[in-house]
């Protein structure tokens, strides 16, 4: 039987949303745990509890914000999860809190006033960093992304001394709607045409930075978007291959001093997108490269100790990198196993019951239909938390998701509350996991073997 055209063209119906809400027994305008509890950056953003995690949070600090009064920040730096079990523990969300924190006002609070610092977010793609180049390709894009670069450009524009005090005291708290914008630019009288990019070009060549890198800044680098169409979206590999490091560790750090940028963050969320894939010659270079980008090489960045690098480093990813980590010579400055790593890592811990009652609160409460009962575990009890705490190995993810599909089934069955009997028979329903290395909780040993008979 042949299908007429209009069978598979025909588009679906648009069906009218549920408008019952059958959390409501429960004082819930939905079921308030995420299905997946995925953060999407720049996205709508999952509740989040600070309280939680401050001891993670102090040692950040300690370990990458500059302070007068501190002696231990790092130029490289690790965050590690404390067992296997490392994936939904909610690393992402605490990497994108700290760059809100030092985005929102350049780190001015958490310097005292002392130092003007961004933060960058990276994730690498899966199969597409084995090489250095691409991970400096995937540093300058996400700068770039996530508005950094278009940020120096305004504080240059600011700086040059083209636009009229009476202008700049017209831009707010929306710079990329004013000082950002060419065409709010013209309308205030400044010339953004001709004058403006000409003398910034000559301010980031007397920098050091490159003619061509220069002009497409002061072009179009106040515009993210615009700098990715003419400028990133047209380098090739080749060109990535043989300048792209120059481009993030020489011209770009000159352009944030100029800029006056005291220290930028780069936070490389999911390190084992990278290292795993590499062979054993991919992981030596990386390690070396990252100590000549970083540490010692004779480029802007090593000479200025511009950027802190924090690494997202699992357990059994220490043990495929430390042995080319050592040969390079990078524990003398980041120790990434043995006695000295405390000094460099921040540790990541899964829940106990003290930390996971505040978390389902918070989620609880963001959909309470009765401000009167924010603060309670309605409808579990205690025992149901700590039995979906522990049945999830102090993961949030796994914990989070557990209670979603436990809610799911109390609205099915009709149950008026939720005890740990309940949490059980929603965890008997589901297929058992298969293990694998993540779910293996056991201490690391002192010394981290090579996995692969790379040694």
């Amino acid at each position: 039987m042949t299908s007429k055209p209009t069978d598979w063209l025909r588009k679906p119906q648009v069906l009218p949303s549920r408008k019952e809400n059958l959390f409501e027994r429960f004082g819930l305008s939905q079921n308030p745990f995420p299905n997946k509890s995925i953060l999407v950056v720049d996205g709508d953003d999952l509740p989040y509890l600070p309280d939680l995690r401050a001891q993670e949070e102090k040692q950040f600090e300690n370990l990458m914000i500059p302070s007068l009064d501190r002696t231990m920040t790092r130029t490289i730096a690790f965050l590690t999860p404390v067992t296997r079990r490392g994936r939904g523990l909610g690393i992402t969300a605490f990497l994108n809190h700290q760059r809100e924190r030092i985005m929102k006002d350049l780190g001015n609070s958490l310097t005292n006033g002392n130092y003007v610092l961004f933060a960058t977010y990276v994730l690498p793609p899966f199969g597409r960093t084995r090489k250095f180049w691409q991970f400096a390709r995937l540093i300058a894009e996400a700068m770039n992304e996530q508005g950094i670069i278009a940020m120096a450009l305004w504080r240059l524009r600011a700086f040059s001394e083209m636009i009229p005090a009476e202008i700049l005291d017209q831009v707010g708290d929306s710079p990329g709607e004013t000082i950002g914008n060419d065409i709010w630019l013209r309308e205030q009288g400044a010339d953004v045409d001709f004058q403006l990019p000409r003398v910034i070009r000559t301010t980031l060549e007397q920098a050091g930075v490159r003619a061509e890198i220069a002009e497409t800044l002061a072009l179009c680098g106040h515009n993210s978007s615009a700098w990715q169409r003419r400028f990133l979206a047209h380098q090739t590999d080749f060109r990535w291959r043989q300048e792209g490091a120059q481009l993030v560790f020489d011209d770009l750090v000159r352009l944030f001093i100029v800029a006056g940028f005291s220290k930028g963050v780069l936070l490389i969320d999911e390190v084992e997108k990278i290292v795993p894939d590499q062979n054993i010659r991919e992981r030596r270079t990386f390690a070396d490269l990252i100590r000549y980008y970083f540490v010692d090489g004779p480029c802007e960045n090593a000479r200025r100790d511009f950027y802190s690098l924090l690494l997202t480093i699992h357990p059994y990813l220490q043990e495929l990198l430390a042995p080319h980590w050592e040969a390079a010579g990078l524990d003398r400055f980041a120790a990434l196993s043995r006695e000295f790593a405390e000094k460099y890592t921040v540790y990541f811990r899964p829940l106990n019951q003290e930390s996971a009652e505040p978390l389902v609160n918070v989620y609880l409460d963001a959909y309470r239909l009765d401000g009167d009962q924010k603060g309670s575990l309605m409808p579990f009890d205690k025992e149901a938390v700590e039995e979906a705490l522990v049945r999830s190995g102090g993961v949030p993810g796994k914990m989070l998701t557990l209670l979603y599909l436990v809610m799911e089934r109390a609205v099915e069955k009709g149950w008026s509350s939720i005890s740990a009997e309940q949490v059980r028979q929603v965890l008997q329903a589901r297929p058992p996991e298969e293990p694998d290395e993540e779910t293996d909780t056991r201490p690391l040993p002192p010394s981290y073997p090579d996995l692969k008979g790379e040694g």
